[in-house]
């Protein structure tokens, strides 16, 4: 082989390896029903094994035929590998709206919870008894609404439905107890159904309760090849161990 083809050759096996080591593994959760369509979980690592991202993608149908009462549905995560502090999604669909004002729209809730599923019903409204010590706390986040089997949700005062902005997607931290056990992306349903292109970065608290991947940012984009809306959590911070 010619000089030259052997640096063509180089090249190309250094993008090979480029190619390679930039490659995210993906698993998929079962997919469920909702509305007329399907949603499910799904979790990718980088070559480490460590968590990159982690998400919920619906089909454009599952935003169609939806019931007028609240309803939950259990995406669970893939089981071919952990996602600590993770153990399960549900997607909350609420027709209705709740307080505060600002969210008083139909909306999907996105929630990504570090209990067991089991123990979410145990958690009835008002059990939030104990303060979320200061170093929990997000920045400009406050207490708002508490629900059953959910726990209390914590939102962005500084967010643009506050201050005069329709509501499209924001990030909730869930407590229960003073501790942390969910992170949350709320989805409004004509925002979602809008072919959205949505990304913000994700305001951390000082201090986490469990160990596992964190996220720095959020998203929420249509994809046209398939019609689906993926909601997804990137920008991973590793807590190894629970902080002080």
């Amino acid at each position: 082989m010619n000089r030259t083809g052997m640096m063509a050759l180089m090249v190309v096996l250094a993008l090979v390896f480029m190619s390679a080591c930039g490659r995210a593994t993906r698993f998929e959760g079962q997919k469920k029903r909702i509305g007329n369509g399907q949603a499910w979980s799904w979790t990718e690592y980088d070559n480490s094994g460590n968590l990159m991202r982690i998400g919920v993608t619906m089909t454009r149908q599952a935003m169609g035929g939806l019931p007028d009462l609240y309803e939950q549905v259990e995406v669970p995560l893939p089981d071919a590998r952990k996602a600590p502090p993770y153990t399960t999604a549900v997607i909350g669909w609420d027709p209705l709206g709740h307080n505060p004002l600002a969210y008083s729209v139909p909306h999907f809730d996105f929630q990504f919870y570090f209990v067991r599923p089991e123990e979410l019903g145990t958690i009835a409204p008002g059990s939030d008894t104990l303060p979320v010590p200061e170093r929990f706390r997000p920045p400009d986040y406050r207490a708002a609404l508490q629900e059953p089997s959910v726990g209390t949700h914590w939102g962005d005062t500084t967010a643009p439905e506050f201050h005069g902005k329709p509501f499209t997607a924001t990030f909730v931290y869930g407590y229960e107890n003073g501790q942390m056990i969910f992170i949350e992306p709320m989805v409004a349903l004509s925002y979602a159904t809008n072919r959205p292109a949505f990304s913000a970065a994700v305001k951390q608290p000082p201090a986490f309760n469990w160990p596992g991947a964190y996220p720095g940012r959020y998203t929420v984009k249509y994809d046209p090849r398939d019609s689906t809306v993926t909601v997804a959590m990137e920008g991973m911070t590793l807590i190894k161990a629970q902080q002080p």
